[in-house]
């Protein structure tokens, strides 16, 4: 058994550190340039495949460094595929939405002031700070976090978890917002 899986299998804060510095760039640039996703998606689903890989690392022997590589690649292409059918899942899912609800995919009355939707989009990102706005609106237009960190006066390292915690906060009152009605 090599020394990284020894190391892996304490389950300690340095489990994950040993994980990332010996397979995050890999993982990344794999998903990056194999896959297309974009930096938060890749990021999320390295994070997911090792934590995945500290949960279940007991209940497994290797022989070797390669099947130990194999192992953790298999688990990140599993977490790829996983991702890839849930996203054609969504899409599935927002045309029958569309389908049910008479509107066209080409059809502009949906980004009018009678929609819901913006109506509470809009009212829900009034109350964010400039800088969420901001941040928001940068990552959407696939802006690395080096350049918002030069607009937002935040660090670039912090800023992948302040846009998450601020998307998943956007999404949860623009939902509750449309519910209430």
């Amino acid at each position: 058994m090599t020394e990284l899986v020894k190391e892996i299998k304490k389950k300690d804060e340095q489990a994950v550190k040993l994980l990332y510095k010996h397979y995050g760039k890999k993982l990344y640039g794999f998903a990056i340039h194999k896959w297309k996703l974009t930096e938060d998606e890749a990021w999320e689903l390295i994070y997911k495949t090792l934590y995945k890989i500290i949960d279940v690392i007991e209940k497994y022997t290797f022989e070797s460094e390669s099947k130990f590589n194999g192992f953790v690649y298999q688990i990140f292409i599993n977490n790829l595929r996983n991702h890839y059918n849930e996203q054609k899942s969504k899409k599935i899912e927002t045309i029958e939405l569309h389908e049910k609800m008479g509107v066209r995919e080409n059809e502009k009355k949906e980004d009018g002031p009678d929609n819901i939707y913006m109506r509470c989009l809009k009212k829900i990102l009034e109350q964010f700070d400039d800088w969420k706005r901001v941040l928001l609106l940068m990552k959407a237009q696939n802006f690395s976090y080096e350049e918002i960190s030069t607009y937002v006066n935040k660090p670039a390292e912090q800023l992948k978890v302040y846009y998450m915690r601020a998307k998943q906060s956007l999404t949860e009152k623009v939902n509750d917002c449309v519910d209430k009605g």
